[in-house]
């Protein structure tokens, strides 16, 4: 890798980062413009202070997409889709569920899906744009064939309906596990948190875990690339945008909470991560597969 192409890799980064914040912008202003209300935050909360956080750390929201953007097949429409999808929910829609369910405040959902919305699409966008994978762009039907086409249609149901739920013991074992250290703060309700009911949380778990499941699977079916690298880059994705960036941000909670919930999201995104490839990623891969068929073809022409 030449310093130009380093340098090239990260103007494309910034370019990026730069269009998440306007992005942010952009829904500030649509959010004013309906006239939507701000959600009531407590008094120890300093909203400017973790805006500013999350601008910052936008690069990181970046890398986490172009890691996996960089193995995706089909066209730049098609890339943009799946990246948008995995980011909306990951780090939209699943940070107002958490919002309702895990604090005692007024969280004015609506105006949290409107002010990331824009920012979570025109990032998703320029990523596909400027950082092009070297797998060919491939329609989506065929990528959608080439995928259910592997395995049949008994063996998809069972793997199907497992990974739409198995977040929910993933998730769950790893929260028994923190409850030791955190959970005193939210059954006194500190910094704005709170303890759900069991029965609540477990329905909770059951929606994000299909959630989840939409979000990760245009991934793995649209993926050329080994099991590894698939396992690796979804799980640094859920990390980055299920929590990380939320836990940089959140400068009102004790450091040492934001901590262990940190180290728990790393291990429980790259769980998960692991637990959806071996269920639904495809038994071949076909670039790889397409790349020895190639060199068949270089070898036979020479003899």
């Amino acid at each position: 890798m030449t310093t130009a192409s380093v340098l090239g890799w990260f103007w494309k980064l910034i370019v990026c980062a730069l269009s998440f914040v306007g992005g942010m912008l952009l829904g500030g202003m649509i959010t004013g413009l309906i006239g939507l209300q701000s959600p009531t935050l407590p008094v120890e909360v300093d909203a400017n202070a973790a805006m500013t956080v999350i601008f910052v750390t936008s690069p990181l929201f970046v890398l986490a997409l172009y890691l996996v953007g960089r193995k995706l097949a089909g066209g730049w429409l098609v890339r943009t889709v799946i990246l948008s999808l995995l980011a909306w929910i990951a780090f939209v829609l699943n940070n107002v569920i958490e919002a309702v369910i895990f604090t005692n405040f007024a969280t004015a959902p609506l105006f949290t899906v409107v002010s990331f919305t824009p920012a979570v699409l025109l990032c998703a966008a320029a990523i596909a744009w400027l950082f092009q994978p070297r797998s060919s762009e491939e329609a989506l039907a065929r990528i959608i064939n080439e995928y259910f086409r592997q395995r049949t249609a008994a063996d998809w149901l069972w793997r199907m309906l497992m990974a739409a739920v198995i977040f929910m013991p993933v998730y769950y074992l790893f929260g028994l596990l923190v409850v030791p250290f955190v959970g005193d703060y939210y059954q006194q309700g500190a910094f704005g948190l709170a303890a759900p009911a069991l029965t609540t949380l477990l329905l909770v778990l059951l929606g994000r875990s299909v959630l989840f499941l939409v979000a990760s699977l245009p991934v793995v079916m649209a993926w050329r690339g080994s099991r590894r690298s698939l396992w690796l880059s979804l799980g640094f994705a859920h990390f980055v945008l299920v929590g990380l960036l939320y836990m940089l941000a959140g400068n009102w909670i004790a450091p040492s909470v934001r901590l262990i919930h940190t180290l728990e999201i790393l291990a429980d995104s790259f769980v998960y991560a692991g637990v959806i490839v071996w269920l639904l990623a495809g038994m071949t891969q076909p670039a790889v597969r397409s790349t020895k068929m190639e060199n068949i073809a270089v070898a036979a022409g020479r003899t």
